[in-house]
């Protein structure tokens, strides 16, 4: 299904929650949906996915699993979980090292890695060599891990959800958002 950007700007005047640094500041309830919604805008998902729209949720090897188990009940209350017509399948990687990653994302075809809180700088960065490799795009349950290294994120501006999207990040993670979308993001050249 495609959506448009009046519908896209639409979605986006649900409420945010104003959260500390580090934490998650949109609600999985209305990230989840919009990510998806996002997706649709990227020309290279069917190129990337194949015959489904795959996304790997990352969770630290240290830390609970409130953000894990929040995003899993998000996902149980969507009706439809189709992008582009591609059915989307989420599955848990536990990412203890690099190789855990490797081996997390070696079976399949990924259009995303759900990158859960809890991850340091170092690992953050780790996430991104193997995606950009992989050519996965990464988005981030906190929003200020986009300025950690992540590629797209639902943060929030003003109390509303805000689509944030790194350009070159996301085009080294093979993405290609059409402008509709980078019209109401905003975009970190």
């Amino acid at each position: 299904m495609r959506f448009t950007a009046i519908g896209l700007a639409t979605a986006l005047l649900g409420l945010a929650t104003p959260v500390a640094a580090g934490a998650i500041s949109v609600p999985f309830e209305v990230q989840v949906p919009l990510v998806l919604k996002a997706l649709t805008y990227d020309r290279n998902l069917k190129t990337r996915g194949g015959d489904q729209a795959r996304i790997a949720v990352l969770l630290p090897p240290k830390g609970g699993r409130g953000p894990a188990d929040d995003l899993a009940a998000a996902l149980n209350g969507l009706p439809d979980r189709t992008v582009n017509g591609l059915p989307v399948t989420f599955r848990e990687i536990v990412v203890t090292d690099a190789a855990a990653l490797e081996a997390g994302l070696k079976d399949q075809r990924w259009v995303a890695v759900y990158v859960m809180p809890g991850f340091s700088k170092d690992e953050l960065a780790q996430v991104r060599r193997v995606c950009e490799a992989k050519r996965i795009l990464t988005v981030a349950a906190a929003a200020d891990e986009i300025e950690r290294g992540m590629a797209f994120a639902i943060g929030a501006q003003s109390g509303k959800p805000q689509i944030v999207v790194d350009l070159a990040g996301s085009k080294a993670c093979g993405s290609e958002f059409d402008l509709a979308l980078l019209r109401v993001a905003r975009v970190i050249q």
